[in-house]
């Protein structure tokens, strides 16, 4: 797909960089020379290659270059600690792992504690002048093959490796394009980190099934410069999560600012509040429409519809070749009827390795059951309600509550502690800990407890201490208590 793309649309600009900008030529021949390099280390068909790189040229160039040789792409999260990498690299079976800067000496760190060689291939003495020296690939690939790894949190506190063949990419792009109707002439702005579902399907692969172009930011914490942004490369799709429309929402300025480039800003990972909405529409001219989707099916619903009335807090319609229906204790439901969102689509894996139960649980037949709860209007139109499951979502990261109280039931002055996630300014989730202590200690104390050994933004925003966690007469953890403040 990418090859057929760039072979297409060899002198359109592929990626665009602070400093520097790629066509797809370039950008396929980068991808060449990586490949060639990984083959002159005896990657083969079915290894797997860890990712540790932020949203950037190298990134997309490493994920088709892997795919060349038939291996297995596993993007991971930057923002990883050592410990945390270890148990990704464990489990994927990893024979190398490609980076370049500071992140090379955490990959030699974790690499020296594996019990399995795996390399390390540092892009910094990789560019576009070493294609010269790239061998011919010539792998047959099988669209059935697995071609990514990705991890989706789990309920038993460690998280779930979700295994996605070729077809299945294939699948979420062409479903994805013909539903957003992306072309050559889009110009996507790729904030959406490419390890996660979300920025690597409607980011990386739309951009590889359209030709359109991926237009990177170092960061957004600068409104700024993402307007800059938004304004010099004439954005027209911008795939963000709510954290991200609400910084330019709050913008000091009441005055309109219009994008007319812009045609659809569309927020996933979290549910988007009506402030948040209210404002850029107001601000900006542009109403943002909500994605649904996961990480063992790609994207499933996108709203390209209506967003009069309550229709913007729809995730809208499912995607081409995606079906949803809404199950009940005792079968499927009617419209407006809440219960269990359950999916079909030709994108979708059939289960999580090594986790029988988990799979038989999710995946029935040819459906995958979500998790999350929600109902369809009569118009076919998806809500999300809740979730069945306690995981926190921060800032579009899912994280598991055990794995942090995990940590903080470590230190010796803490007698019980139970995790929660609780609601922020415009809707977001925080981490709060509520803590009941056997000694005195103070909330940096629990901070410390995760700082350094896990990413940032996994360690408690807010930490709460009681004298007793409340509990059901069954000993059951009453959470909805914990996430409201004491009396």
């Amino acid at each position: 797909m990418f090859a057929a793309t760039a072979a297409k649309f060899p002198s359109r600009v592929a990626i665009v960089e602070p400093d520097c900008e790629l066509t797809y030529l370039q950008l396929e021949t980068l991808a060449s020379a990586i490949a060639s390099t990984l083959q002159k280390q005896s990657i083969t068909a079915g290894d797997r290659v860890i990712l540790l790189l932020p949203n950037c040229a190298q990134f997309v160039a490493a994920t088709f270059a892997i795919s060349k040789l038939g291996a297995v792409i596993v993007p991971l999260n930057l923002a990883y600690k050592a410990d945390e990498l270890l148990f990704y690299f464990e489990d994927a079976q990893a024979k190398a792992a490609v980076t370049f800067g500071s992140a090379a000496s955490v990959i030699e760190d974790v690499t020296s504690r594996l019990s399995t060689p795996c390399m390390l291939i540092n892009l910094d003495d990789i560019n576009l002048l070493t294609a010269n020296e790239s061998l011919p690939i010539s792998t047959a690939v099988d669209p059935a093959a697995t071609a990514l790894y990705q991890y989706s949190t789990g309920s038993t506190g460690k998280p779930k490796r979700v295994m996605r063949s070729f077809g299945d990419l294939v699948s979420e792009a062409e479903n994805f394009r013909n539903t957003a109707k992306t072309t050559e002439d889009d110009k996507i702005l790729a904030v959406a980190p490419f390890f996660h579902a979300h920025g690597f399907g409607n980011g990386v692969l739309a951009a590889a099934a359209s030709g359109a172009s991926l237009v990177t930011l170092t960061s957004f914490t600068r409104r700024k410069a993402v307007m800059s942004v938004l304004k010099k490369h004439a954005i027209t799709i911008f795939p963000g999560v709510p954290f991200m429309f609400s910084i330019l929402a709050e913008a000091p300025s009441i005055d309109r600012e219009p994008l007319p480039a812009l045609r659809l800003a569309f927020s996933a990972g979290a549910a988007l509040d009506e402030e948040t909405y209210q404002r850029f529409l107001q601000k900006y001219g542009v109403p943002i429409r909500q994605l649904y989707g996961s990480t063992e099916t790609g994207a499933m619903c996108l709203n390209t519809g209506a967003t009069t009335g309550d229709l913007w807090r729809s995730v809208g319609r499912p995607l081409h070749n995606v079906s949803i229906e809404i199950a009940g204790e005792d079968g499927m439901l009617g419209p407006n009827e809440n219960g269990e969102i359950v999916v079909r689509s030709n994108a979708m894996t059939s289960g999580y390795a090594n986790l029988a139960e988990a799979t038989k649980e999710s995946f029935r037949g040819d459906q995958f059951w979500t998790g999350d709860l929600g109902y369809l209007d009569e118009g076919g139109h998806l809500f999300i309600t809740g979730r069945k499951k306690f995981f926190i979502n921060a800032a579009g990261n899912k994280v598991d509550p055990a794995e942090i109280e995990n940590l903080i039931a470590e230190h010796p002055k803490v007698k019980e502690v139970v995790v929660v996630g609780v609601e922020s300014s415009y809707g977001l989730e925080v981490i709060k800990a509520v803590v009941v202590l056997k000694e005195p200690c103070n909330e940096q104390d629990i901070r410390d407890c995760c700082l350094g050994r896990v990413a940032d933004f996994k360690v408690p925003r807010i930490v709460e201490f009681r004298t007793e966690i409340p509990k059901s007469p069954l000993g059951k953890v009453l959470r909805k208590y914990l996430i409201e403040q004491p009396a």
